[in-house]
This record gives structure tokens, sequence and C-alpha cells, in this order.
């Protein structure tokens, strides 16, 4: 099984700030560990480095290029001119976008012109599908194909609906109804969270038929967002002494609210804040006497922080399955969580310390107060987050989903007399001597009035037949077994998936290895 990967990348100029490229690479690991047969590519920028992707194994293969508004993108041979390209603040409004043309041709050249093939794809990117998926259909004959080439699969991670971009000064209406659309037509979905799931069914249904909508969501798939908590170490101090900001300052993040919750734990019991952002902090933030600030923080500032911490207070008005908050809690930081549906993914639904935004205050005021039993909340949540974003059930429902695409289409494919070429071909003298001239069309292959000859059920059953077949040698092998002495592939009505599917049908498995596939048999 062969799988492409397009994460977006929503900070460009640091790979390691995205929580949506770990999500992926806990798959991958995962998928690895558990499937012999299967590589993986990665469409990823060229600032992405190998260990980030896992491209330093021998069944993950990076392919690089510069995306759709990057300042660099752009064909290898008509690059941008300097002066066409977009200043950094407007290049990071596409990280969401559609492909470049440098992007297309590098899929082109390190897989359909290795000999290569992909079963499916998980684009993660809200726009671009309509342009990668005429890119595949073209190197891939799915017109004459008996089973569809490849699948692409929606990965949302940030469903935008309206409540999302009403402050957004490059979103609108039309962006939301496309992204929706786009996800429910896509061969599948994949929601990060529940909550985008539960939102995608309330919102789309007001423009598209709800059948169809309910359809969509009800095949879809909830991948969590895995964290891997063995590398967090949950204890809790007698008191607490410091409270713990971490994160962006994004508006949604309501900082403000924050920093007040902050001020009236150091005027009541003279706790001190912590403040790490991978950002520049606000003089305004970072003046009060009782802020210990630590701008553009790095992971190892923030993971000092991470032990140096007592209480948490996430005010964010929306997420999608939030890192940041559960790191913090799983340190053994009491999480006081402001209460809105996107926090139901991870929290229990009776969560003591679970208030309305203007409450915030009150809950960590309680939770400093009744300390023991907050750090017995803590804990049941910490419980509950751990078994819902456990990376080896994420990586276990992703890759159940990809192989039953796959199982459901080799249960699909029908070997008929249009195989016999790639049959006789790996049996070789096993065959009978009228191999060649048994190449018919699907229509006249599945007549009624026609049945197969015995000759190729006995190649089926043969144990003469090679264990170890390169894809593309036995492309070129299936020429001496037609009648006009092209490949089988050549024909009009039998494509590179025909002769995959049928090799999947006699017993044989891909082998995941790099550049043209080589198949084993089982």
């Amino acid at each position: 099984m062969r799988v492409l990967i397009v994460p977006e990348l929503y900070r460009p100029d640091d790979p390691s700030a995205n929580g949506t490229l770990g999500d992926a690479a806990t798959w991958v690991r995962g998928w690895l560990d558990r499937d012999p047969a299967m590589h993986v590519y990665w469409l990823v920028p060229p600032s992405v480095p190998d260990e980030a992707i896992l491209a330093d194994r021998e069944r993950v293969t990076a392919i690089r290029a510069e995306p759709f508004g990057s300042a660099d993108a752009g064909s290898d041979a008509d690059p941008p001119a300097a002066d066409d390209n977009p200043p950094v603040a407007d290049a990071n409004l596409f990280t969401e976008g559609g492909y470049s043309w440098a992007e297309l041709a590098a899929i082109e050249r390190e897989i359909y012109d290795r000999g290569a093939y992909l079963d499916c794809v998980v684009d993660q990117r809200r726009t671009g599908r309509f342009d990668l998926r005429k890119w595949l259909c073209r190197q891939t004959d799915r017109w004459a194909a008996d089973v569809a080439p490849f699948e692409v699969i929606a990965n949302v991670h940030d469903l935008q609906v309206p409540f999302k971009y009403r402050y957004c000064d490059h979103r609108d209406e039309f962006q939301s109804r496309m992204e929706m659309a786009a996800a429910v037509f896509s061969d599948g979905i994949w929601f990060k969270a529940g909550a985008d799931a539960d939102r995608l069914r309330e919102y789309a249904t007001e423009v598209l038929r709800p059948a169809v909508v309910e359809s969509a969501v009800d095949d879809a798939l909830e991948t969590g967002s895995p964290i891997d908590f063995s590398g967090f170490e949950e204890s809790y101090a007698d008191e607490p002494r410091y409270l713990h900001l971490a994160g962006s300052l994004w508006d949604k993040k309501c900082a403000d609210r924050l920093l007040a919750v902050g001020e009236r734990l150091h005027d009541e019991f003279g706790i001190e804040t912590l403040l790490t952002s991978m950002e520049a902090i606000p003089e305004e933030y970072a003046a009060p006497e009782w802020v210990e600030a630590r701008p553009e923080a790095d992971r190892e500032t923030y993971e000092r922080a991470l032990s140096r911490g007592d209480l948490a207070v996430c005010a964010s008005e929306y997420e999608t399955m939030a890192r940041t908050p559960f790191e913090q809690a799983a340190s053994g930081q009491v999480l006081v969580v402001r209460d809105e549906p996107w926090i139901y993914d991870c929290v229990p639904e009776d969560y003591r310390f679970a208030r309305d935004a203007d409450e915030l205050g009150d809950a960590a005021v309680e939770a400093v107060e009744d300390w023991d039993e907050a750090v017995a909340e803590n804990r049941r949540l910490v419980a509950r987050v751990e078994r819902v974003r456990n990376p080896d059930r994420s990586a276990r429902r992703t890759h159940d989903d990809l192989r039953a695409r796959v199982e459901r289409k080799r249960e699909r494919y029908d070997l008929d007399s249009t195989d016999a070429p790639v049959r006789a071909a790996l049996a070789d003298d096993s065959t009978s001597a009228d191999a060649p001239s048994q190449t018919r069309s699907r229509a006249e292959a599945r007549s009624p009035s026609r049945t197969e000859p015995r000759s190729l059920a006995s190649v089926d059953a043969s144990d003469d037949r090679p264990r170890v077949v390169d894809l593309n040698a036995l492309r070129a092998h299936t020429a001496d077994y037609t009648d006009d002495g092209a490949p089988a592939t050549a024909r009009q009505d039998y494509a590179l998936a025909d002769l995959v599917y049928a090799l999947r049908s006699l017993g044989y498995r891909d082998a995941g290895n790099p550049g043209t596939p080589v198949f084993v048999r089982e």
C-alpha cells in the first residue's frame, strides 16, 4: 500500500511548531510498525527536516517542493522573479491553499516517473483538491482502470465555520462553504476532532442535501490528535506557586482574560505567572512584576516551564484538539478551561473546572483553595485525555481505514482473461502456448458465452511463480504475451491499477520499498 500525506503547515517558518505535522508523523510511525507492505510519501516544503517526517526510514519518501503562495514557488524551469515574490505576511495566507506547479511536478517525478502508484492521498489543504485530483487522474489512466486507482481523503483539522472566521481579514462564507463541499465530495473524511464533524453536519446542510452530508459524516473517521504522554511527568506541588500561561497569543486565545486571572491569583495568593510563547510578547503582558515572560520560547524553554508550573488556564473561544493545555495538564498543572463545545473531545463532561469565560478567575481561585480536590480532578482529566489521544489508537484507526479501502477494491477486482498477459508473464513456461492469444477486452471476458482457459487457473495455483516481482519489469515482460507486442498497460482498457490489483488478487503484496515498487508473494 502506498500513501501520500499532504499536511498543512500553518507555521511554515518553523515546521516543529505545527501540530498537524506531528500528528501525521505519529500515524506514519504506527503504520510502518504494523504494516511491512506500506510506503509513505510526504509532500512538504524544503524546510522540513527528515527526522520530523521519518524520512530517514527506507519506507518513507520525502517529496520536497515550494508550496503555492511561497516566495520561492514556481517550476524549476521558470522560477518567480525576486520582484514578484509576495511578502511573508501575505504568503502565509496560502498555507492552506492550492498546489504549486513545482509540487505537482515533484509528485509526478518522485512517484509516477519511477513506476510507482498511490492507493490513497491524505490531503489536509482546504483548497486545491480539484487540481490535485485532476493531476492524479492524468497520471493513472483512471478512465481505463477496473477499480479506482486512488482515493483522496480530506484530512480536516480546523473546519472554518462562521464563528471561527468572523474577525478574519481573508475568509468569508464562500470559502467556508467551498471547504465543506470539498470535504463532503471527497472519497472520505478524517476529522481531527468530533466537534468539527458536528459543525460540518450543522453548517453544510444549509447548502448541501442533508442525505449527502449525513452519508459523508457517518462514513468519516475521527482521528484525534495523538499525544505521547510518556514524555510528561504528572507530578503536583503540595501547594500552587506558579500559574503557567502558554501558547500563541492569537485573538481566539483571549490573552487579556488569561492575564486577568494571573493578576487575581497574585493579588489573593501571591502566585506568580510564567508566560511562554513562540511569538513576541507585548509589553503590556510582560510588564507586571508578577509575570516572568519568555517570548519566542523554544521547546526547551517551554518544557522547563511545564516542570515549574502548578496551574494552567485555557480561555480559547475555539480550538481543534488543542495540544498545549493538555500537555500542561499531563505535566501536573491543574487545568482551568473555558466551557466551550470543543473541549469535550478531551475533557470529562462534568469536569469541575470547566467554566464560562467570565468565571475562569473564580474557578482558578477555587482550585487554589481546594488544592487536593483540584489535583484529583486534573488526574481524572488526564486519564481521559490519555485514552482519547493515545498515539497507538490513532495510528491503528487511520491504518485500518486505509487498509480497508484497498481491501474493498481488491475484493471488487475480478481476475479475467484481460489479466492473462500478467499471469503468463509471472508463470512464463508454465503457461499454455496460446497464452498470447488469450488477451480479450473486458466486455468479451465477462461474456457468459466465454470461459476462461484452464491454463490460467493452473497458473494461479502454480508454485513456480516468482516470489519477488519488480513492477516495471513485469509490466515490460507482459509485452511477450500480448497480440501487438506492447505491454498490457498500453491497452486502452488496462491501467497500471489493474496490474497492481491483479498482483494483489494473485497473492502478492507491495514490499513497501522506495522507487519502483517490488511485489512479494505471500
